[in-house]
């Protein structure tokens, strides 16, 4: 579950190295003959991965009010963390 959380995480370079690194491995010329479940669980997330950031990203082009709706939501998922000590920032 931890990489899909990281997933979202557009602003952290190292994160990004990462995922880059691990599509360069699942999809590189020697992997591509690979077909042990493995590999093929290997892709399968790092494709998820790329998904889960591109939609995390794109959500901003929506509605005016559709990006209203889950931008206040994610507000309230988060002040919610913080009041519960879960989050360390407000």
């Amino acid at each position: 579950i931890s990489c899909w959380l990281q997933a979202t995480d557009i602003m952290d370079k190292d994160l990004k190295a990462l995922r880059n690194g691990r599509w360069d491995r699942a999809f590189s010329e020697q992997a591509s003959d690979d077909t042990t479940s493995e590999a093929v669980n290997r892709k399968a997330t790092i494709v998820i991965e790329h998904l889960i950031q591109a939609s995390d990203v794109a959500h901003t082009m929506q509605h005016w009010h559709v990006y209203r709706k889950w931008n206040e939501r994610l507000f309230f998922e988060m002040y919610k963390a913080y009041v519960e000590g879960r989050a360390e920032k407000n």
